[in-house]
């Protein structure tokens, strides 16, 4: 009776370290798949990260879409068309359409104002970018001009006849056909060109606030977005804005 007792014993031996081995691969199996599967979800989370991060950068850094609002550059843009507009690396020259922050100057004020009133000799990104949401009035938040470059720093401006001059000469300007008059008393005309900033006016001169109002003013480079490339709505206008 032992003797069987110790065969049976022997015989199932095999079958209980099978099962055990079974179990155990099982196990591993079922840990590497919750490990890929987590891995893959975080490979999705990681790629969609930097696609978000790229996209983000190429609108801050490289390219915009805008879209126009209002007439002042009637008849070469009107209301709602979109353009794309290229920041990077840009450098206004005359005749440019650009896209500019019409209250940059005002909003940098209130900065100035406010490091002062914290101490300090200026804001850096961070304080402006709390100070604009802590407190900061609503006229002051940026809204965007699209308007034509007509003279760059050191160059005069000045008003004829209904005609306008840059440094004494006539400006050819075959985007409009009508006069160009003064619409600020208090801008005196000729007026020569601040160090990094330009003069512009909106093609449709009887219907644009620009720089011959004092309220914009001559425009500091850090006011413009970028330079206006292509129209790409509506699509029957698609084109190269110039």
């Amino acid at each position: 009776m032992n003797d069987n007792n110790e065969k049976k014993t022997e015989q199932e031996l095999p079958e209980n370290n099978n099962s055990a081995a079974v179990s155990e691969a099982g196990a591993v199996k079922n840990t590497k798949r919750k490990k890929s599967w987590k891995r893959e979800v975080w490979e999705w989370v990681y790629t969609l990260a930097i696609a978000i991060a790229v996209a983000f950068s190429i609108k801050i850094f490289v390219f915009d879409i805008v879209r126009v609002d209002g007439s002042s550059m009637y008849p070469t843009l009107e209301n709602n068309d979109r353009l794309i507009v290229t920041k990077l690396g840009y450098t206004p020259h005359q005749g440019d359409i650009v896209i500019l922050d019409s209250t940059y100057k005002k909003r940098e004020a209130y900065f100035e104002k406010v490091a002062k009133e914290q101490g300090k000799d200026s804001l850096n990104f961070v304080d402006k970018f709390f100070a604009e949401r802590n407190g900061m009035p609503s006229e002051l938040q940026t809204k965007y001009y699209v308007k034509r470059v007509i003279a760059l720093p050191g160059q005069t401006v000045d008003l004829v006849d209904g005609y306008v001059y840059v440094d004494g000469a006539k400006l050819d300007e075959p985007y409009y056909d009508g006069k160009t008059t003064s619409i600020d008393a208090s801008v005196q005309y000729p007026v020569t060109v601040e160090d990094n900033c330009v003069f512009v006016m909106g093609d449709n001169r009887n219907h644009s606030k620009d720089s011959r109002s004092s309220d914009l003013g001559q425009v500091p480079y850090g006011a413009l977005l970028g330079k206006s490339q292509l129209r790409v709505w509506p699509l029957n206008k698609m084109g190269v804005t110039k």
